[in-house]
């Protein structure tokens, strides 16, 4: 048995849900596996040593119950779910003995992939109807399995199942259960408690999403929905609904892969009630029921972005497309989310971006880094723990060295330790990390620029400024211009007198209070630079819906207009440097740099991670395989306070030994140091009196 490993460096503030108590802070983690299978002796000896506050493993869901009940025909014996549990009270145990919390995943919906196993009532359905265990889960919650059940007749179905870059399979055949059906809900419960009751300290939720259902409850829930959002003269007008009350909806659909077309009026809004349901029934039974049995229980979700593929190179989520389009957003399991709910209550917020930055292809200067991810999902995170998770099986420093500058851990399931090699060099980093664990606590992002997420415009069906979005990020990246994402629903919430200038491309669609505060911002001398989006990139097929609604005022802003930035990245960073005095690094495109300031201890904290490496190279170890290449000194240009008086300016990596301690210039307002090379992570610590 193989079980991916991966160490989780974030800096954590408490986190405050539904009156609870905080709960303990993770700074460390690893993901063993996403199977039933119990860890080897081997690996709960390295999760021991290695001590993490976390360890994600096993599943406890209806993948785990369905192994009671396999096909005629299958060499596996049937599993005793109760005795299996039993054992996993024993692992749990042990690593409470180490003050690790053991996490198991969950399945929301999908009771299987298999059509067969619902004919011939094998898997979880031969469980639920033949072996269901009242001892460990009470009455069955409803007589027959089929009254779980999700229902749809839309006539589209995937002939064959996808396989996506990452590996995890997309099968739209899925049978699921239903997310308005109360007996899918209790059990859910029953099976969230027999969890509980051995020893499991939280839960991951998988597939936070639903695909189709027509169901009555489904229809019910729906109009009840929209009649409280839309008065009659709206659903006539907006939905083409004449009488809610008899309309018969065709189903509730809760994906949208379609990159020719964009969803109409109604099926926005169905897509909006579908992902409120799902939040609603996570709470429901993660977070109301979860914590009822278990105040501390750990919950998360694992979820999706698409935002940001630069290269285009998901195969199998979502059919292939060489432009970002409404299908990429929606791909969020949070769309449609307001601010105030988005993730309330979790511990943890883990997404994936689908396997697309695995690895650089260096020809075309890809990176294949996470940083325009991780830059939103810190913004959104306010304090919580955020991981992005991008499959990336082959670079173990980079993953660790971009997780420690963007301030969470990436590749949460695919860092290697088989080898002894590649447990060397994790470990090598891991120690570098808790010994120097001050530079990284209690620091917030320092930038200069604010970069504008649309959240409000993909929302309400307008994707069309995503690209403009990337291009402009990707431009201040490869110009080592220190930046922000901030996502524009939480414009009102954000301290917005840090930046120099902000970057906005659909102010369209911003509430009153936005752009209040983008006037505010203004009038205080902030720079504000509009990237309009071209009339041909609005009405291109698949970015906009037609009924994407915004507020048709004039939004009359004092921006600075740049056109087509889209194509022509560069002119952001021409303007940026109009404007003078910005912080910048000189350095190849493929060193990155993240900055950070600990008030507190009159600091700011540099760190440069270099993605640079043989692509091709050979070795019996992944870490052998990365090969890195040693990045050259950088130039670092740090603007500081004109009062600031610079003590000392030092310099770590995990790849060198000890302390370096940089001379250092000051032209004005500037700080002016060289870095010494390094392999791939550097991190310098500049100190003011």
């Amino acid at each position: 048995m193989r079980f991916a490993l991966s160490f989780v460096l974030a800096v954590l503030l408490p986190t405050i849900v539904h009156g609870q108590d905080a709960a303990r802070p993770v700074r460390f983690m690893l993901h063993g596996n996403m199977s039933h299978e119990l860890p080897t002796e081997e690996y709960l000896r390295f999760v021991e040593e290695a001590q993490p506050d976390i360890l994600i493993m096993g599943v406890f869901d209806q993948r785990l119950y369905s192994l009671a009940s396999p096909p005629a025909k299958s060499k596996r014996a049937p599993l005793d779910v109760a005795a299996h549990l039993a054992k996993w009270q024993a692992v749990a145990n042990r690593l409470h003995k180490k003050n690790i919390r053991l996490i198991g995943q969950m399945e929301l919906f999908v009771l299987s992939d298999q059509p067969k196993e619902l004919e011939d009532q094998t898997g979880w359905f031969g469980f639920y109807g033949k072996q269901w265990n009242e001892k460990l889960l009470g009455p069955r919650p409803a007589k027959s399995v089929r009254q779980l059940l999700a229902h749809s007749v839309l006539p589209e179905k995937l002939k064959d199942d996808k396989t996506a870059l990452c590996g995890c399979r997309v099968n739209t055949r899925a049978i699921l259960g239903c997310f308005n059906n109360p007996h899918w809900v209790e059990v859910q419960k029953r099976m969230v408690k027999a969890a509980i009751d051995h020893g499991i300290d939280g839960f991951m939720t998988n597939r936070n999403f639903f695909e189709h259902c027509d169901c009555p409850l489904c229809q019910e829930r729906l109009r009840e929905s929209l009649a409280q959002r839309f008065n009659a003269d709206q659903l006539r007008i907006r939905l083409g609904i004449a009488n809610l009350k008899t309309h018969r909806f065709t189903c509730v659909a809760g994906t949208y892969r379609v990159h020719e077309t964009v969803p109409d009026g109604l099926h926005l809004e169905k897509l909006r009630f579908a992902k409120e349901r799902v939040r609603e029934f996570f709470e429901e039974v993660y977070i109301k029921h979860g914590r009822g049995l278990k105040k501390d229980l750990f919950v998360a979700q694992w979820n999706h972005m698409a935002y940001f593929d630069e290269l285009h190179l998901d195969r199998g989520h979502l059919p292939t497309s060489t432009r970002t389009n409404f299908a990429h957003a929606f791909a969020d399991e949070r769309w449609g989310v307001p601010a105030n709910l988005w993730a309330r209550g979790e511990d943890l917020l883990w997404y994936c971006n689908w396997g697309t930055t695995q690895n650089t292809i260096l020809e075309k200067s890809y990176a294949g880094d996470t940083t325009l991810y991780g830059l939103y999902l810190r913004a959104r995170a306010r304090g919580k723990p955020y991981v992005i998770n991008k499959y990336d099986f082959y670079r173990p420093r980079v993953m660790m060295a971009e997780a420690a500058a963007l301030g969470y851990a990436t590749n949460a399931i695919a860092t290697p330790w088989q080898h002894e090699e590649d447990r060397a060099v994790v470990l090598r980093y891991v120690r570098f990390l808790r010994a120097h664990a001050d530079w990284y606590a209690h620091a917030k992002p320092h930038a200069e620029v604010g970069l504008l997420f649309p959240r409000r415009a993909i929302h309400a069906g307008d994707a069309s400024a995503l690209e403009y979005v990337e291009a402009c990020g990707r431009a201040l990246i490869r110009a080592h211009r220190l930046f922000d994402m901030i996502p524009d629903d939480l414009l009102a919430q954000t301290p917005l007198s840090r930046y120099d200038a902000l970057i906005v491309a659909a102010p369209e669609y911003l509430g009153d209070d936005e752009l209040a505060a983008l006037r505010a911002f203004s009038k205080r001398g902030g720079k504000l630079i509009w990237t309009p989006v071209s009339t041909e990139d609005r009405r291109r097929p698949g970015a906009k819906s037609a009924h994407a609604r915004h507020d048709s005022r004039d939004v009359n802003l004092p921006t600075v207009r740049l056109a087509n930035v889209r194509v022509k990245p560069e002119a952001v960073i021409n303007r940026l440097d109009e404007l003078g005095k910005a912080s910048y690094a000189i350095a190849p495109w493929h060193v990155e740099v993240q900055a950070y300031r600990q008030e507190a201890k009159k600091r700011t904290i540099l760190h440069l991670v270099n993605y640079n490496h043989k692509e091709k190279a050979a070795g019996k170890s992944v870490s052998e395989r990365e090969a890195p290449i040693m990045a050259k000194p950088v130039e670092v240009r740090l603007r500081v306070p004109a009062d600031t008086r610079i003590r000392q300016i030092r310099f770590l990596s995990p790849d060198a030994n000890g302390e370096t301690r940089l001379p250092f210039r000051r032209i004005g307002n500037t700080v002016v140091f060289t870095t010494p090379a390094f392999l791939v992570y550097g991190v310098c610590a500049v100190e003011s009196e």
